[in-house]
């Protein structure tokens, strides 16, 4: 998976001129919350609607109502924007640029493709990629399996159970556990019933913590 299957394609821009109420009005017609600014078609910056807030004059200033709206009428984006931006080449990995972000604590990830930005991923895109990866909208099952070592054999044994009752893996993540030198994998399978599975888990002799039915309605187990 890359960036560029995550990312929101051709999003909105500002240049860097434009007046801060205008890239507010803009934000809330289009029911976003970050603007690239682009300048003769160069990403110069990001503008997030958190800065555009925060741009506003303090309510303890000794300024009249006028005065502030007419302070705030003339600021432009270029005064509170985030210059220079980190970017990443539409073919990234995605689990590089999350990586990257929680490192850096950026909530978006401009995309440029030979000095042009073609998009931008943000929370909301990486939101839906690992609702979409985890299955958390198809009704299922959820089994935990804890006490793994680090065979292949594991694996390959529980995916033949899996088989075997005709069910559909939705998603699988594994967990290490270092303090316990230990692996744990949660299975969310295509099946209303996992009783018989986790029967035959434990036959196999995995230790089964855990396993739930769950309803596509509340994306949840």
């Amino acid at each position: 998976m890359r960036i560029r299957d995550v990312m929101t394609k051709n999003p909105i821009t500002v240049d860097s001129d434009t007046y801060v109420l205008d890239a507010q009005k803009l934000m809330k017609e289009n029911n976003i919350r970050r603007l690239p600014v682009v300048d003769k078609g160069k990403l110069v910056g990001i503008v997030t609607q958190h800065d555009l807030l925060a741009a506003s004059p303090s309510p303890a200033t000794s300024l009249s109502i006028h005065e502030l709206n007419y302070l705030l009428s003339k600021m432009k984006v270029k005064e509170v924007m985030h210059k220079n931006p980190v970017t990443f080449p539409p073919e990234t990995p995605f689990e590089e640029a999350l990586k990257l972000g929680q490192e850096k604590k950026i909530g978006s990830f401009p995309v440029v493709d030979k000095g042009k930005l073609v998009g931008i991923a943000t929370e909301s895109d990486i939101v839906r990629f690992l609702t979409l990866a985890l299955g958390v909208k198809e009704e299922g099952s959820r089994i935990t399996i804890e006490g793994l070592g680090a065979s292949l054999s594991e694996l390959e044994k529980m995916i033949q159970i899996v088989n075997q009752h005709g069910t559909i893996i939705l998603s699988m993540i594994s967990l290490p556990r270092p303090e316990k030198k230990d692996w744990m994998i949660m299975l969310r399978l295509k099946t209303s019933n996992p009783d018989p599975i986790v029967k035959d888990f434990k036959k196999a002799g995995f230790n089964v913590t855990y396993s739930t039915w769950f309803r596509c309605e509340t994306g949840s187990a």
